[in-house]
């Protein structure tokens, strides 16, 4: 494993470069730079073949010694924030070797893209959790940066394909909940969806958007648990969302500190409420765990009927709503119609609402703020 390093971070680290050489694969090439970001000393490491990133925020004069090895650390969080299969993870390491030799940068394309991976890391740097060396929350955002001049590609979506090129198909792999989300309407209106476990319920919230096409204007709450009237009394809710429901003992959790795999371990059947307003009422129901998903992005693999727009007045508003639409002989056909199209509201399209929620998978930070 080869790292090309500038001039300023080899004195930094006290390294005499290696001579470099041109016997090693690409694949296992990487470049970085040492930059300060909010007062703090940052290494910024970019795969050469994909221009996929990660950084070492935070360092100190005391783990200069451990740069060798925070960096081969630093390489399997990013592999594994790209749901690379941990057997991959271990034979890319035995392949490329796990001793990382220190060269200098011979390349001005290099050069060229590391500069820019120090500004997409200024970029976001004031969403930085201090005590997370590595951003966790940041990769998918710090590897989704759309690159080429003919033919362009995400940077993640490069990564993955060259890992493909020299190891064949199923490179990535996570653990999946295959769950029938059902919207309580007067027509047919479901979802069958398949979405990693590792999400927490923000995450999922957004994906729950995706989904039913739904944009994000309203509150909304996971009812785990309700009492012999019908009442919540186990919630999940963003932490900065103001509790409806004072009526009873309520007892809500912050959809930030529970996954999807840690509910369904125990529930098997949840509801979704969105807009307390309209009432959109949605039933999910678990299918089935899967153990090893080598298509690890949401995806919906099977849809019922049309998702209502937002703000038509629920269910008997919906109702009313496509009624109309069926006649345009009806006296509010027109008005109707223009308001729908104001919503931005389609018809049912499964590869458009699989576009969106790989979209919100990746560019939606796990995190909320006030």
């Amino acid at each position: 494993m080869r790292l090309e390093c500038t001039r300023k971070m080899l004195d930094y680290l006290g390294i005499k470069p290696e001579k470099k050489t041109d016997d090693i694969d690409p694949i296992f090439t990487w470049t970085a730079n040492l930059i300060t970001v909010n007062r703090r000393k940052t290494l910024v490491v970019v795969h050469v073949p994909s221009r996929c990133m990660f950084l070492i925020y935070g360092i100190t004069a005391k783990r200069i010694p451990e740069i060798p090895e925070l960096i081969k650390q630093g390489i399997r969080e990013l592999l594994r924030s790209e749901y690379v299969h941990p057997e991959m993870i271990e034979k890319y390491f035995a392949d490329g070797g796990e001793t990382l030799t220190f060269a200098a940068n011979s390349s001005r394309s290099t050069i060229a893209y590391c500069n820019k991976a120090c500004e997409r890391v200024n970029m976001f740097s004031n969403l930085f959790e201090p005590n997370d060396m590595f951003q966790h929350a940041m990769l998918p955002w710090l590897n989704d940066e759309l690159i080429g001049a003919k033919d362009y590609a995400y940077t993640h979506e490069l990564l993955i394909g060259s890992l493909q090129e020299r190891y064949g198909e199923g490179i990535q792999s996570c653990g999946a909940l295959e769950l029938e989300v059902k919207l309580k309407l007067f027509s047919p209106c479901k979802r069958r969806i398949i979405i990693p476990d590792n999400l927490n319920f923000y995450q999922f919230h957004r994906i729950l958007q995706g989904v039913f096409e739904w944009h994000d204007c309203h509150l909304h709450q996971f009812v785990l648990e309700r009492d012999t009237l019908e009442r919540p009394i186990k919630v999940v809710q963003p932490a900065n969302t103001e509790d409806f429901s004072d009526f009873c003992e309520v007892e809500t959790i912050d959809s930030l500190k529970l996954t999807v795999q840690d509910v369904f371990a125990q529930y098997s059947r949840i509801d979704y409420e969105y807009d307390f307003g309209d009432d959109w009422c949605h039933s999910i129901k678990l299918c089935r765990f899967i153990e090893d998903c080598q298509e690890p992005y949401p995806r919906c693999i099977q849809a019922v009927g049309d998702a209502p727009m937002e703000d038509s007045g629920g269910a008997y508003g919906f109702a009313q709503i496509t009624e109309v639409l069926k006649d345009p002989n009806h006296p509010e056909y027109k008005e109707i119609s223009d308001w729908v199209r104001g919503t931005w509201w389609s018809p049912l399209n499964v590869e458009r609402i699989n576009l969106r929620i790989k979209n919100i998978h990746r560019r939606h930070i796990p995190v909320y703020y006030e």
